[in-house]
């Protein structure tokens, strides 16, 4: 027996005590949540979660980000009291959701804000629609000295980020760097994409929400320019777009997330002869997150709270059915809690996955075709995929040469942990449930120890 094998063997039990994270469910949301609910909060950091939620407010599961090295995955901490902190995008292909933390351990020796990026990376974290986790984007020069806020991105490999120094930024998946895009505001709440556009918000100097530059810019350079007729005073956090004017194409109706004016507001306004022109606000005390589904002219707004000091939060909705340049009325209605050592911060849609592969007979396909598995599942959690039937080389044989290596057991332990995704080795789904269970990790070690046979 190799040396190396009984630490995978460890790592398979570990594996035991670690819930392996289901597919999302479409319409569902998610919030950024920080703090395991059995320390007190500290800015010392905590660990962070991934909270899937129904749009009525009930928990259907938890994603825990990694607070310790993993192969390639870095931890994803952050501050328990930084209220600025946390905010949530999802991809514009649908396919992940976007966060940001530190790269560093538990607890922290002193505030992780003030901490240098050079000594504690910036973690730009990334989770997918079948709930795998990659966080090997670890910036040494995102956000120096101060907070890391948001991150979005178009498909997952390319990210636009920002934070409370060093402007808005750009990288890829897996680097250790970034470009700054421009210099005109270094301090940055969330950045945005809607409509082939990137946006941020700030507040700081003239700027509030604006654009970087045109499209989705990758260098230095850019211009950053307030939306026109949107004020330059107020707090902004996190935003959304929608097109509800029929008229003209293009997003026309922008709703805001402002933290303190008024104790904290949903604001509303309206694209109107080439301004932005207020149609309104509805209280919403300390409000942080923001996101939107858009049904023909009613938006149904989902927000985020976190409590004056970052150590509290909500999930609430809201839903306006005044269309486009419309005065914004209703009621917020809070869903959801958080508990006691927990605290709320974005909030985005659920990741979906893409839409399922319908097969089409051919001259010399088989008059019975097995139905390919959907990657995403139904309303109904209990509802599962279709089982492939076809049969598969033994448990954990990866390139399929009738031999189990160490390498290949780390890779279904990282599956497992939701680190690695599936297609990276279907092979260890022993018992076609599209994820990896701790009865198929012990059977490929088994294969590794005692020869490989097929299932």
């Amino acid at each position: 027996m190799t040396p190396v094998v009984p630490f995978v063997l460890a790592s398979v039990l570990l594996v035991g005590a670690v819930a392996v994270a289901d597919p999302f469910i479409p319409g569902d949301l998610v919030i950024y949540r920080v703090g395991d609910g059995q320390e007190a909060l500290a800015n010392t950091g905590g660990a962070v979660f991934v909270d899937e939620y129904t749009p009525s407010g009930t928990l259907v599961q938890s994603i825990a980000l990694p607070t310790v090295v993993s192969g390639n995955n870095q931890p994803l901490i952050a501050s328990e009291t930084a209220v600025s902190e946390g905010l949530l995008n999802r991809s514009t292909d649908g396919r992940y959701i976007l966060l940001t933390g530190y790269a560093t351990t538990l607890p922290a020796g002193s505030s992780l804000s003030s901490s240098a990026s050079a000594d504690v990376p910036r973690t730009v974290g990334r989770v997918a629609y079948d709930g795998s986790v990659d966080t090997s984007t670890a910036l040494t020069d995102f956000s120096d000295g101060n907070n890391p806020r948001s991150a979005a991105s178009t498909d997952g490999i390319n990210f636009w980020v920002g934070g409370a120094d060093g402007g808005v930024r750009y990288t890829t998946l897996g680097s250790a760097t970034s470009f700054q895009l421009s210099t005109d505001s270094k301090n940055i709440r969330a950045v945005e994409i809607f409509d082939g556009q990137l946006f941020m918000s700030s507040q700081k100097a003239s700027i509030r929400v604006a654009t970087v530059g045109t499209g989705l810019p990758t260098t230095a350079g850019q211009t950053i320019t307030n939306l026109p007729g949107f004020p330059v005073t107020g707090n902004p956090n996190a935003f959304f777009f929608a097109d509800l004017d029929d008229a003209t194409p293009g997003v026309d109706t922008l709703y805001v997330a402002d933290d303190t004016t008024g104790g904290g507001q949903i604001q509303k306004y309206a694209l109107v002869g080439g301004s932005w022109v207020a149609t309104g606000v509805v209280a919403a005390d300390t409000v942080h997150g923001l996101t939107g589904v858009v049904t023909g002219r009613v938006v149904t707004l989902y927000t985020t709270t976190s409590g004056i000091d970052g150590t509290a939060g909500t999930l609430s909705s809201f839903v306006d059915n005044g269309g486009y340049d419309a005065n914004i009325s209703g009621q917020v209605v809070t869903v959801a809690t958080a508990l006691s050592n927990q605290t709320f911060r974005g909030v985005a849609l659920a990741p979906e996955g893409p839409p399922a592969q319908t097969p089409t007979a051919t001259a010399t396909t088989p008059a019975v075709i097995a139905p390919t598995p959907t990657p995403t599942p139904t309303r109904t959690r209990a509802a599962t995929s279709t089982p492939n039937l076809t049969p598969v080389p033994c448990v954990g044989d990866c390139d399929h040469n009738g031999k189990i290596t160490v390498d290949e057991l780390v890779t279904g332990v990282d599956i497992a942990l939701s680190t690695a995704m599936l297609d990276q080795c279907p092979e260890f789904d022993c018992n076609h449930t599209q994820q990896v269970t701790v009865d198929c990790l012990v059977k490929a070690v088994n294969g590794a120890l005692d020869g490989c046979t097929a299932q």
